[in-house]
């Protein structure tokens, strides 16, 4: 179990280019989580026909009522936008619902408590370069579906004291440009030693920057990694989390 390659993706936001998102991953057998807001000033959120849709393929999470910054809420206002939001797609799915993403990888300790108060099973969030779970209620990410430039990727690193990643990556024009190269170079290392390679993104972000044929090239990359387990971020989560728990014993 502690070589296998944990191969998960999710997508927040809810945008109605989710169904595209869901076509694909289904064209090569990938699974994956749909974080979904109730509301989106933002951005228009798909109608819960849709939701219902994709939920019969694909987990559907939480991602607050009105796709708010928690850590900008008083207590009361916080404690709704979570516990609404887990309630309102629940009654829509009727089945429960256990993973939870913070909008714009905003949040703070106290909402890290009211995610876990209110039935999530771990709180999502934008972190990525992580290939293991070593936290008991977040999960991080990997790579995300965007082309960031060499100043926001060594800024991340530098923020989360990821020094290996940013020798690694950070100063290689090849990787830091493009998420797929990214992708494979990191899902490479990984066939020996084990891990769990969570890719996520959002579908409008995709559509917006003309990123499809990279999606769709980077999804055929992962479908192709021998003995590899595709799973949802629930199932990745509880199944390393198991495997955690054998290992202190």
């Amino acid at each position: 179990m502690e070589n296998t390659v944990i191969i998960t993706t999710s997508w927040d936001d809810g945008h109605v280019y989710d169904l595209r998102i869901a076509e694909l991953l289904e064209k090569y057998q990938l699974q994956g989580t749909f974080y979904v807001p109730i509301r989106n000033s933002e951005n228009s959120v798909m109608k819960p026909t849709s939701m219902i849709e994709i939920g019969k393929r694909f987990e559907i999470g939480g991602h607050t009522v009105n796709h708010k910054y928690l850590q900008n809420l008083g207590d009361e206002e916080a404690s709704y936008e979570i516990l609404n939001c887990k309630s309102v797609l629940e009654n829509i799915l009727e089945k429960e619902i256990y993973a939870f993403c913070f909008p714009g990888g905003k949040f703070s300790n106290r909402d890290v408590h009211l995610v876990k108060k209110n039935g999530f099973l771990f709180g999502r969030t934008t972190r990525f370069f992580n290939t293991t779970l070593n936290n008991k209620f977040l999960m991080n990410t990997t790579v995300q579906c965007y082309n960031h430039d060499t100043y926001t990727l060594n800024k991340h690193c530098l923020k989360r004291a990821y020094f290996s990643q940013l020798i690694k990556f950070g100063f290689f024009f090849d990787y830091n440009k493009n998420f797929r190269k990214l992708a494979s170079e990191i899902t490479s290392n990984m066939i020996l030693n084990g891990g769990i390679f969570h890719i996520w993104g959002h579908s409008w972000e995709i559509d917006k920057f003309g990123l499809w044929y990279e999606l769709e090239e980077t999804f055929k990359m992962l479908s192709d990694i021998p003995n590899a387990l595709h799973l949802n971020n629930s199932t990745s989560w509880k199944l390393k989390k198991s495997f955690a728990d054998i290992q202190k014993k």
